[in-house]
């Protein structure tokens, strides 16, 4: 099963820039992660996924950075995050989509309402997306118009997401949960003050998608196409390398419907706010002597103006993976 975490972090103003109808999209200007901080970006060597590491004089936030799609069976060593966990002050949880299985399949079965199409929406697009769209429907057993009365954006949520039999699966989680459980565990000695972040609602998310314009619907098709034509394994293959702490070769991956949402003004505003709240959270942890852990989501991480540029900036040390 296909695990989407939808957590996108950056600026309102930058995503807000060419997202009209004037013109083709400019992915630098709209989407606030597709930049990252080059000097951060650093491969892991301890065993397991990456850490980075936030200090001042008597305190040190260890920073684990989360991919937005893994697989729920992924194995991951966990003895690193269980050494720095034990005795931590308090375990940061970054923003996380809300998810709730019934608003979910109500929005598969019932959003088409707010998507409808003004003309058959095959007609709208370039036959270049037209073709994979037609091929993409194919492999779904579905007929090439099934999809022509909803709006592309929405096209590309369905078939990033399409399960087997067409159903829409989505599975959020599946890291961050297993984290909690180790954290709230037995064995250890000193449990850490569990803070979670304020999420998101990911069905609100895809709902404001219905009055975007028509370059960005076409850019959410794109970005649900790619996310459908990668397939289980190329996410697999993604999230594996994350778990062997291969930072470049993640986030050099397609981001598949994530590039989508990324890229939409309105739900880029509530990300920032998760950013804002975890260089907040990070900031306060920073404060008590000892150490804490924080889990974020990667690219949030490492973008420019992103949580560790933010906290360098407020004068703390970061440190990669690679020191």
């Amino acid at each position: 099963m296909t695990a989407l975490g939808l957590m996108f972090f950056g600026s309102t103003a930058l995503a807000q820039q060419a997202v009209d109808a004037s013109g083709p999209i400019d992915l630098r200007k709209v989407d606030p992660e597709a930049n990252l901080v080059e000097e951060l970006v650093v491969n892991a060597r301890l065993p397991g996924p990456a850490w980075w590491k936030v200090s001042d004089a008597d305190t040190t936030v260890y920073v684990l950075g989360v991919p937005s799609m893994v697989p729920t069976d992924l194995k991951v060593d966990d003895s690193v995050f269980r050494r720095r966990v034990d005795g931590a002050n308090v375990l940061i949880m970054g923003q996380e989509a809300e998810v709730s299985v019934v608003r979910v399949v109500g929005l598969a079965v019932g959003g088409k309402r707010l998507f409808i199409s003004d003309k058959p929406m095959r007609q709208t697009l370039p036959p270049d997306l037209r073709a994979r769209l037609e091929a993409r429907l194919a492999v779904m057993k579905e007929k090439p118009d099934s999809m022509d009365e909803i709006k592309p954006a929405f096209a590309g949520f369905l078939v990033a997401n399409a399960g087997e039999g067409g159903d829409v699966t989505i599975s959020v989680g599946g890291v961050t949960s297993r984290i909690r459980e180790i954290a709230k565990g037995k064995d250890l000695e000193k449990r850490p003050r569990i803070e979670d972040l304020p999420g998101y609602s990911l069905v609100g998310a895809v709902k404001s998608l219905a009055t975007a314009p028509q370059p960005l619907q076409e850019l959410c098709l794109d970005a649900g196409l790619r996310q459908a034509e990668s397939g289980q394994g190329g996410i697999k293959v993604t999230a594996e390398r994350w778990a062997r702490g291969e930072v470049r070769e993640v986030v050099s991956a397609d981001r598949g419907f994530q590039r989508c949402l990324a890229s939409t003004p309105a739900i880029a505003g509530q990300l920032r706010d998760g950013q804002a709240d975890a260089v907040k959270a990070i900031t306060a942890a920073l404060k008590t002597p000892g150490k804490a852990v924080a889990v974020i989501e990667l690219r949030s991480l490492l973008a420019e103006g992103g949580v560790l540029e933010q906290l360098r900036a407020k004068g703390f040390t970061v440190t990669t993976p690679g020191e």
